[in-house]
């Protein structure tokens, strides 16, 4: 009874250390054009005692029309920014805490230059994206498709979900989900789960699907009950998908190429289809169900009707399959192509290197790149919107319009 008691308050110390873990807080400092189209060169922005020389023109573009100049690692009350030798005073004082990770947006108006901090109230609809290796979520206003602000934590976020006026955020080697308020960011509560914490996140119809970090769990978390269910997996999981259509979970055991479906409403299993090769990624729709093959670099089309199959040879290996209406959007290291579902041709590819999220709204495709940017494609059009720039590599997206 001692031992138990003992190993018990030893891993609640050892999560109580890890959420008070310090870390540098970050500030990005972005420059923004508003109804300006004069090209601005920036020698140097200096905030503090600390110096950022660019020695560079930012020229706005008819998709792009804001640049992450760079990064501040600072604490206390920024009540200026010096660009230029000129100092700016910002419209309302930003405190920079531990831990903190903001933004401040230097604007360029008809007006002249002002300098404003991040403010998420302002922002109405709001697409997410985790960016571990920053400590933060960073937001971006869906209405005008730049980014808004961030959200810092004190661990590494993974996985992200977004159900009515909350936001929940997964962390590996942590057992618990963080709950948001959507509104400011600010946390609300913990849900804890088991194991050593969680990858993806996915959310349909008030329930969080969360991905465990062994990718061996899925657990189904009822948001209005507060109940926890779950699928265990034999073996690693390489994706999943909740497929509406079919009131049914894909996953996709890449190491043997079996799909196994799962019921929406019970989580049993209630068949299996096998593809041969390596499947990284699957989703589907009410006759079909897809899959992302990187051992032959194809995607393969399964018919739950006929039981028949065909496939689409790619250029280069999938990495990941997402499905909007009747078309598959598919990234791979050098493109993102848009596929027919019904013949599988390739219907149109974007020049887009080193996708590492694609998310599918109502009305929009996200697409983030580690290259450090993010492009918004508009899906009647099949056109880019919208180019920015990010800090870092996405790990997940999430939004309330987007579609599942």
């Amino acid at each position: 009874m001692v031992k138990k008691i003992i190993a018990i308050f030893g891993i609640y110390l050892t999560v109580f250390c890890f959420l008070l873990t310090a870390h540098a807080s970050s500030l990005f400092v972005y420059f923004q054009f508003e109804g300006v189209k004069k090209p601005i060169k920036i020698g140097s922005i200096s905030i503090e005692n600390k110096t950022l020389t660019l020695n560079k023109t930012f020229n706005p573009t008819e998709t792009q029309k804001q640049f992450l100049l760079g990064t501040f690692h600072l604490k206390g009350k920024i009540h200026s920014i010096k660009m230029n030798d000129k100092i700016y005073t910002l419209v309302s004082a930003l405190n920079i805490k531990d831990n903190s990770v903001k933004a401040v947006f230097i604007k360029a108006t008809k007006n002249g230059i002002y300098v404003a901090p991040q403010n998420l109230l302002s922002v109405k609809d709001k697409v997410l994206f985790s960016i571990p290796d920053k400590n933060a979520v960073g937001v971006i206003d869906g209405d005008s498709g730049l980014v808004a602000g961030f959200i810092g934590f004190n661990e590494k976020p993974f996985g992200i979900g977004m159900i009515g006026d909350r936001i929940y955020v997964g962390f590996k080697g942590i057992p618990i989900v963080s709950v948001l308020s959507m509104e400011n960011g600010f946390p609300v509560s913990d849900i804890s789960i088991p194991g050593a914490g969680s990858a993806e996140i996915e959310s349909l119809k008030g329930n969080l699907y969360i991905l465990s970090a062994s990718r061996q769990n899925l657990f189904i978390y009822d948001t209005l009950s507060g109940t926890l269910n779950s699928i265990h997996f034999h073996r690693k999981v390489s994706d999943f998908f909740i497929n509406n259509a079919t009131n049914s979970i894909l996953t996709a055991d890449g190491g043997t190429g079996n799909i196994n479906i799962f019921s929406l409403i019970n989580g049993r299993l209630t068949g299996t289809v096998t593809i041969p090769g390596n499947i990284v990624s699957v989703c589907g729709d009410r006759e079909n169900i897809y899959a992302a093959d990187s051992f032959t670099s194809s995607i393969i089309k399964y018919s739950l009707l006929s039981k028949t199959s065909d496939s689409e040879d790619l250029p280069e290996e999938p990495l990941k399959l997402r499905i909007s209406e009747h078309l598959l959007f598919v990234t791979t290291p050098s493109k993102v192509i848009a596929l027919d579902t019904f013949s599988l041709n390739p219907y149109l590819a974007f020049n887009i290197n080193k996708s590492s999220e694609i998310l599918i709204g109502n009305d929009k495709l996200f697409i983030f790149s580690k290259t450090g940017k993010y492009f918004i494609i508009n899906k009647s059009s099949l056109s880019v919107e919208t180019v920015g720039d990010i800090p870092g590599a996405v790990f997940q997206a999430a939004s309330n319009k987007s579609e599942g």
